[in-house]
């Protein structure tokens, strides 16, 4: 049970102890009445939903175990005379004391969907309180709860757009699956299961990468230009001339000036290194246009995945063994050899 510039950026990354991060997570209960909570961890390959622990005024519980391998979790709370403010994602419940092994499947007549709250570990703020998330029912904590649920669900986004798929890892548990897509500079997640009942993730498990799709989803989160995507639909397209350039274009290459110099595509993500080092990644796409450039030929755009920031190149030519691209607006022309 539960208990009471580029180079900087990777290095803070390579020093940030994620494991320190997690530890000692904390939910509290600021508000005047007594609450029940649910939390659901990602454990064994799957979801699993537990609840409700008490949880009176002014205690705390830490849920979460310090060798947890995932960076978020979910949880609920209720009480009497109290709704809570979730983000949408439902995992199921059940009266009492309960343990759901798959959370998101309700399969007994007395289990309930109910809506989560998603929370994020970071380095900081590492104690969540409870009055963030549950409010009164009746009065003007009521209706400011209202508004703030409303513009919430306001602020969650439709995303339809052509993606490239960047494949699937399935989880040890062979149970659930989880998915990456990149498009306009754009990567989402996504997390399913493989089952008859959910065909999409069944399908995308025997896609290459690669792959040019069509997919419509409802964003769960969105951090800079990377996020979490609620999958709706997967829909195979034909591939136009600009995803055969960036298929032309996979494999690892190596700068003519500097061999020291590299990059690697694999679907729409283009991974650079310089001697042996390796750079955030970027996120790609050909195109016949690129800022306010427009004319014959086509362009590669590429998004830092860290920043968000944007480099244009116009593709000069693109052979089995070469690779030239023009740097722009400057001009710089910039040579490659294919070395895969």
């Amino acid at each position: 049970m539960m208990k009471c510039l580029w180079l900087p950026a990777l290095v803070l990354a390579a020093l940030f102890d994620d494991t320190a991060a997690r530890a000692g997570i904390r939910i509290c209960n600021d508000t005047e009445a007594l609450h029940h909570l649910a939390v659901t961890l990602h454990t064994g390959g799957r979801w699993v939903a537990e609840g409700w622990q008490p949880l009176r005024p002014g205690d705390c519980a830490e849920p979460v175990p310090q060798e947890y391998p995932r960076s978020y979790f979910y949880f609920r709370a209720e009480s009497p005379g109290y709704s809570f403010r979730d983000d949408s994602v439902r995992f199921c419940t059940a009266p009492g004391r309960f343990r759901i092994q798959h959370g998101a499947e309700c399969v007994h007549r007395d289990h309930a969907r109910q809506g989560f709250a998603k929370s994020a570990f970071g380095t900081e703020n590492r104690t969540i309180q409870l009055s963030r998330y549950s409010h009164p029912a009746s009065g003007r904590a009521a209706k400011a709860a209202a508004r703030e649920i409303l513009r919430e669900a306001a602020d969650r986004e439709q995303y339809s757009v052509d993606v490239v798929f960047q494949g699937c890892k399935q989880q040890e548990a062979m149970e659930t699956v989880t998915c990456r897509f990149v498009g306009s500079g754009m990567e989402f997640g996504a997390e399913g299961r493989v089952e008859m009942s959910d065909p999409v993730f069944t399908y995308l498990l025997g896609l290459l990468q690669g792959a040019p799709l069509a997919i419509d989803g409802e964003v769960i989160t969105h951090f800079g230009n990377s996020g979490e995507l609620e999958l709706h639909s997967v829909t195979p397209r034909a591939p136009n001339r600009f995803d055969r350039i960036l298929q032309q274009m996979q494999g690892e290459w190596m700068s003519e000036r500097n061999p020291m110099d590299r990059f690697t595509i694999s679907g729409a993500v283009r991974q650079l290194s310089y001697d042996g080092m390796e750079l955030p990644p970027e996120f790609i796409a050909v195109q016949g246009s690129c800022h306010a450039t427009e004319g014959e030929g086509e362009y590669l755009m590429a998004w830092d995945s860290v920043n968000g920031t944007s480099l244009c190149y116009q593709i000069n030519s693109l052979t089995d063994e070469n690779l030239t691209l023009i740097y722009l607006p400057h001009g710089t022309r910039l040579d490659y050899w294919r070395l895969n």
